[in-house]
């Protein structure tokens, strides 16, 4: 009951931390009553440049425009010229990034081939290897070659247009893969050799090597594998951008992937998508 004789004195409300807001205690909360690190996929919620921020450089003097409707202004690019005999041929600068048949269906593989063909660009296979939905619908296809080996097939090597060593991901520089056992299949858990229903976890490095000596010792290997037709791809978290690509041009790459941690991921922990990049 108010006592309403004496002088009202307002209240100050509770004021929120800055650090410590409702969804940073909600998960301590929840850290101290499961045990566990949170895990989950998808990429960074925090805000972050996107493809709408990106601003375009007009012609002026130093680039002098071209008159539209008699002048091409092309936007292809010729990735391998460096060392394969066989570079590839996009016709726009925008490519389709590694995703694994696993964290997606294979259906959704072919999907995105069918749409990298009619965009006239590539597609990547991720983790887990090769489909043949994914090679079928596919013109130009990257096969990334990545520290876990789930589904390495030398046969399905060669029959890519180029090879991506993976080396990290934004979403997770320097973190291996996760793949949730509620994802593997049957079909999934034959092509990696797993058992079916388990969680599985590759590793966060190469098993054959271990520093950028050792690199260009594998880039070699896969060249002759590939009979120096195929492009080489370096992928990296971009963490240390600068040295990681002089590194990587130094060993013998064709083309460097930066991946930023815009990045998504199949699974991993909370605090490294949002934290680590």
């Amino acid at each position: 009951m108010n006592d309403s004789s004496g002088p009202h004195i307002p209240r100050t409300p509770p004021r929120k931390s800055a650090t410590f807001d409702e969804y940073a205690i909600a998960e301590i909360q929840r850290a101290a009553a499961t045990g566990i690190y949170d895990i989950r996929g998808g990429g960074t919620k925090r805000k972050l440049p996107h493809f709408d921020d990106l601003l375009f450089l007009g012609a002026s003097v130093s680039r002098y425009p071209l008159e539209g409707y008699r002048e091409r202004c092309g936007t292809d690019v010729v990735l391998g010229t460096r060392f394969a005999s066989k570079p590839i041929h996009l016709k726009i600068p925008v490519t389709i990034a590694g995703m694994s048949f696993g964290a997606l269906s294979g259906q959704a593989k072919e999907a995105l081939g069918r749409g990298a063909t009619l965009a006239g660009t590539s597609t990547t296979t991720g983790d887990g290897g090769m489909t043949p939905e994914e090679r079928g619908h596919s013109q130009t296809l990257i096969y990334q070659y990545l520290p876990s080996r789930y589904g390495m097939n030398l046969t399905d090597l060669r029959k890519a247009d180029a090879i991506e060593v993976v080396i990290g991901q934004g979403a997770k520089p320097g973190g291996g893969g996760m793949l949730l056992g509620q994802k593997i299949s049957p079909r999934v858990a034959q092509m990696r050799n797993l058992p079916e229903g388990i969680d599985q976890r590759s590793a966060c490095r190469h098993p054959d090597w271990t520093g950028p000596d050792d690199l260009e010792i594998k880039i070699l290997e896969l060249r002759e594998l590939t009979n120096w037709e195929k492009p080489i791809y370096i992928k990296v978290g971009a963490s240390r951008p600068y040295y990681d690509t002089a590194l990587a041009v130094k060993a013998g790459a064709d083309v460097v992937v930066l991946d930023g941690m815009q990045g998504g991921t199949a699974a991993t922990q909370e605090v490294f998508i949002e934290h680590v990049g």
